[in-house]
């Protein structure tokens, strides 16, 4: 277990933000704090945490302070340094992020031990990841809809898509159901698209069945080349939903599949224009 230190600082509720950007400089770059924040208390003044491994000497940080509580025109005050109690922060976090069954999907992480339940669909996606764990209702979303276009589409060998994939816990989901599946797996982040090819690599996926790959929509010439895709999973934004609708739907082969998210609910109609035209059918889900 990991002890912890607080330092709490009590300040005049009229310092500008710049003020207290101060005061948290010198507990975060000259203290080393692991963690510092700033809000309001109670009664409208400001208070700044900072969290610490080992705790400062009191006499340095009054040091350190002195100089911006005279750039403030204020009288110094104490900072009062406590222990935290001693937590497992490690098995907390890991019992914040507990096997998820979306569907026939399972989603764990590698602290997980309790075996995946049969004829699921298992996939090891760490809880720590940034960019997509299964636990976002637009994951989860995509996710059930990627098993219901399963149901109704029964090929076995499925040219895909995983635009803006992030973990690509989507695309990657879709191999785990399907392993005849061909994915491409295209972010603009270059630690999405690393750790998207991790992903694949940890659950043992087939190399030559995965391409990650570093894009801006569509402007990579290997997300082009593959296509055209039987299926096009694409949860981002409505914005960027509106302006790649052109390229993603002269990628989706014929009677292929489109599922599109990370819309707000006044956003479906305009997206909605711009995927499905007169005469052509979409489905909200």
């Amino acid at each position: 277990m990991t002890a912890l230190f607080q330092a709490r600082l009590q300040l005049d509720e009229r310092l500008t933000p710049a003020e207290l950007a101060g005061f948290e400089t010198v507990f975060s770059e000259l203290l080393d704090a692991a963690a510092t924040a700033h809000l309001r208390d109670g009664g409208g003044d400001w208070l700044i945490e900072a969290l610490f491994t080992d705790p400062p000497a009191e006499d340095a940080v009054a040091a350190l302070l002195a100089p911006v509580f005279a750039d403030c025109g204020l009288t110094p005050v104490p900072v009062a340094i406590t222990p935290l109690a001693q937590r497992d922060w490690l098995a907390e976090n890991r019992a914040a992020f507990p096997p998820r069954r979306i569907g026939r999907f399972w989603i764990y992480g590698s602290h997980v031990e309790t075996p995946p339940p049969p004829t699921s669909w298992p996939l090891l996606v760490e809880a720590a990841q940034a960019f997509g764990s299964g636990t976002h209702p637009t994951t989860e979303g995509c996710l059930r809809a990627a098993e219901a276009i399963l149901r109704r589409d029964r090929r076995l060998r499925w040219r895909a898509l995983d635009m803006g994939c992030g973990s690509a816990i989507l695309g990657l989901g879709l191999l785990k159901a399907r392993p005849g599946t061909m994915l491409v797996a295209a972010d603009n982040d270059i630690l999405a698209v690393t750790t998207a090819a991790e992903n694949a690599r940890i659950n043992h996926l087939p190399p030559l069945r995965v391409k990650a790959v570093l894009s801006q929509g569509y402007a990579d010439p290997a997300v082009r080349r593959c296509a055209p895709y039987d299926l096009i999973f694409a949860n981002i934004l409505a914005g960027p939903l509106c302006g790649m609708a052109r390229d993603q739907m002269a990628a989706l082969a014929p009677h292929g599949w489109l599922v599109l998210s990370g819309i707000l609910n006044q956003q479906a109609v305009m997206v909605e224009r711009r995927y499905a035209p007169p005469g052509r059918g979409s489905r909200r889900g």
